[in-house]
């Protein structure tokens, strides 16, 4: 039989077919279900706190330069402010701007899909920019082995047992490397330059790859080969043309999930990825530009990735700690967007309108989960359990940004930027020590 003819027989029979597609309702997200709001909001006394936090910042530590905000979430009034305008190097804390800027724009229970399209004999990947495709069967994450598995026997089932495989990923444009990214960071598979078709493969090499996208199909390929399904010659990047049709799809978690693994654990990749998707579906343009578009930024702000490895980026204190307070006041969302995410998205039947929520439930818990795991590790740490925040380092760089209540249920946001840092230990011990001060207070207004 000729391979139009059978593309043809393919397409019309998988056209008669229903589709499955995974349920769209609100995902169980362990994260969500135990971050919660205090019962009740209590105003904070503003001599108190700056009191407390004015005899902390003595500490010789923060004498190279730091910068704090503690923002009232009762009322989203500052409470206490020092060096709090300056535009500093943020490092992570960059990646809150990222998960905003994707959670604004996006419905919170969208998915990401990941295709494969066939036509005369070729197969396409095509990558939907699921930052989590994976390798390792996972019901909640996308899986590029069940998606082999699934292709081959459609394959078969219609008597096609050799194919050629491309990849595309066009829909985030060419690989993009930020300018000032150093060597060294590719010496490592956490990072890479961002595609369509990034593979999250726990079992990867140290060296980050030359071309992810290749990569992901190379290993696609040797999945369909393991699935008796011939593959031709070598990957290459090909778009897919308009007559090919779905031959199966993988679904990633929902939008808001992967905002909130990206804080948790400080994926460098997956910020990366979800920031220039929120780009392309606000902006057409599949940059990071969206993180700069909150109606926060100080003039003096400089956003020139989304996961804090550049050292250009400059975001001030306040901008951070007032991000915070909109994301868990849940402000009115007016990003107007101008992309179109049918190709590479499905949203549920019933749209939620995006809001930034996910950035307050994706922020680690002190002594509990990600990145914050190992801080306030002291037995009797008063900052356990109180104290949400996403961590930032780099080279002479500490940061912390999140929330923090008190004795009394003062529900506080905070920003603490430490810049040209020569103890960075003792530095991390000197926030967590003045986090803990704030969380013994009994800092509300007494009537």
């Amino acid at each position: 039989m000729s391979s139009k003819k059978t593309s043809l027989i393919l397409a019309l029979c998988l056209l008669a077919a229903s589709s499955s597609i995974p349920s769209l309702a609100v995902e169980n997200n362990e994260l969500a279900s135990t971050v919660l709001k205090p019962a009740k909001y209590v105003a904070g006394d503003k001599t108190k706190i700056e009191d407390l936090i004015t005899s902390q910042l003595g500490n010789p530590l923060f004498a190279t330069g730091y910068g704090i905000s503690i923002r009232d979430i009762y009322d989203g009034s500052i409470v206490f402010e020092s060096n709090a305008q300056n535009s500093m190097l943020p490092a992570s804390l960059t990646k809150l701007y990222s998960a905003a800027s994707t959670a604004i724009t996006l419905d919170p229970d969208a998915r990401f899909m990941t295709k494969v399209k066939y036509l005369d004999n070729n197969v396409y990947l095509v990558g939907g920019a699921d930052p989590q495709l994976g390798t390792e069967s996972n019901p909640t994450q996308a899986d590029l082995a069940d998606l082999a598995k699934e292709t081959a026997q459609k394959l078969k089932d219609f008597n096609v047992f050799e194919v050629n495989v491309f990849v595309d990923d066009s829909i985030l444009g060419p690989l993009q490397r930020p300018a000032d990214w150093e060597e060294n960071y590719f010496r490592s598979s956490e990072i890479h330059l961002i595609s369509a078709l990034n593979l999250d493969d726990p079992k990867a090499p140290g060296q980050a790859p030359v071309d992810p996208s290749i990569t992901t199909g190379q290993t696609f390929a040797l999945y369909l080969i393991k699935n008796d399904i011939k593959v031709n010659g070598l990957v290459f990047r090909k778009t897919a043309p308009e007559g090919a049709f779905d031959l199966s799809t993988q679904y990633s978690k929902s939008v808001s999930q992967i905002i909130e693994d990206t804080l948790m654990i400080s994926n460098n990749q997956d910020a990366e990825i979800i920031a220039r998707v929120a780009s392309l579906v606000s902006q057409n343009d599949p940059s990071t530009n969206a993180s700069t578009e909150l109606g926060i930024s100080s003039v003096d702000n400089v956003v020139t990735d989304a996961s804090g490895l550049s050292r250009s980026n400059k975001i001030s204190p306040t901008d951070f700690s007032k991000l915070i307070y909109k994301s868990i006041k849940n402000p009115e969302v007016t990003i107007e967007n101008r992309g179109e995410t049918s190709k590479f998205m499905v949203k549920p039947a019933l749209a939620i309108t995006p809001d930034p929520w996910s950035v307050f439930t994706g922020l680690p818990t002190g002594y509990g989960l990600g990145t914050m795991k190992k801080r306030f590790d002291e037995n009797g740490s008063a900052g356990r359990g109180v104290v949400r925040a996403k961590t930032g380092s780099l080279n002479r760089v500490i940061t912390l940004a999140g929330t923090i209540t008190t004795k009394d249920q003062v529900f506080l946001s905070f920003a603490v930027l430490v810049n040209r840092v020569e103890q960075p230990e003792n530095v991390r011990e000197a926030i967590d020590n003045l986090l803990n001060k704030l969380a013994e207070c009994n800092c509300a207004i007494t009537k």
